[in-house]
């Protein structure tokens, strides 16, 4: 069996740079042949994950949730998609999180060898992938707007401080989400808005009731607020420690298979911590598009078919 390790040389301070050696080693237990990649941008990891899922019995990966993306991005174009592995080494490595791979080394190499697997959602946003979040509004683009160099000092602090004034004064958007496959729709005017297939976002259990491979997106709509400008920052916060769905207050929230959501054509999407489309666009949950490797209890518990 042969495997291929494509890293991110530049997530997480440069880490994964003195633990190849180690990395190589533990995989070649595994595998019969092992080869090392060190990846040059977001579109050569895509091209790279593509190529490779024809060539290898196993891709694994390390970065953090933007090297996430580029990789389910490649794979899910194909297809044949081969089993992954996660190595997380970003600043807040939601899908880590989600997947409950420890963020050292060695316990994430741990989570490869035992080879409990599961299979997971992938999203299409218009002709591109996501794996956790889309989102628009309130501080949505301090993932993709914070300078890399500030994240290597501070690490997720870098993200607060670049999103602090727009979330004290965000713009308020008029959104209408229309499901396309039953042609209910609703249309609300918010700060933000979510399409969740993640318990964390931003390092944060804001969804923690949420489930990985369902088939459905929790779709959110945090409501206006009347403090602190027009978002209601306090039971943002309040809501998120709750779990999304447990509370009508502060939002709204509904889940889809496929639907429509119609916005200003001035508003950008983040799609999972990138800069993506503008405007108007349409999204579908691909049913356990993937396979990866996760912690066992994970698995056992994501593959019970059940919404909460």
């Amino acid at each position: 069996m042969r495997c291929i390790f494509i890293y991110n040389p530049i997530s997480g301070r440069g880490k994964i740079l003195r633990h190849l050696e180690l990395i190589e080693g533990t995989l070649s237990k595994i595998y019969d042949e092992v080869v090392m990649y060190e990846s040059k941008s977001a579109e050569d990891i895509k091209k790279k994950a593509f190529d490779s899922c024809y060539d290898y019995d196993a891709i694994i990966f390390s970065g953090g949730d933007g090297t996430f993306n580029d990789i389910i991005s490649g794979v899910s174009a194909s297809k044949v998609r081969p089993p992954l592995g996660f190595i997380p080494t970003g600043t807040a490595n939601d899908n880590a999180r989600n997947l409950n791979i420890p963020r050292n080394i060695k316990g994430a190499l741990k989570v490869i060898e035992n080879q409990n697997m599961m299979k997971h959602d992938v999203g299409k946003v218009n002709d591109t992938y996501f794996v956790y979040a889309l989102a628009a509004g309130a501080c949505t683009a301090t993932s993709y707007t914070t300078k890399q160099s500030a994240k290597k000092v501070i690490g997720r602090i870098a993200y607060v401080l670049n999103g602090m004034e727009e979330f004290f004064a965000p713009t308020l958007n008029l959104v209408k989400i229309t499901d396309l496959e039953t042609n209910n729709s609703i249309t609300s005017e918010v700060p933000l808005i979510l399409i969740l297939n993640t318990k964390s976002v931003g390092g944060m259990r804001f969804n923690r009731f949420g489930h990985l491979n369902d088939g459905e997106f929790d779709i959110v709509l945090v409501k206006n607020g009347t403090g602190y400008g027009r978002f209601n920052i306090i039971g943002f916060f309040i809501h998120g420690l709750l779990g999304f769905r447990r509370n009508k207050v502060y939002t709204d929230s509904l889940t889809s298979r496929k639907f429509k959501v119609e916005i200003s054509e001035d508003v950008y999407w983040c799609v999972d911590g990138e800069k993506g489309p503008k405007g108007t666009i349409i999204v579908e949950n691909l049913h356990e598009h993937i396979k990866i490797f996760a912690q066992e209890k994970i698995v056992k518990k994501q593959n019970k078919k059940y919404r909460k």
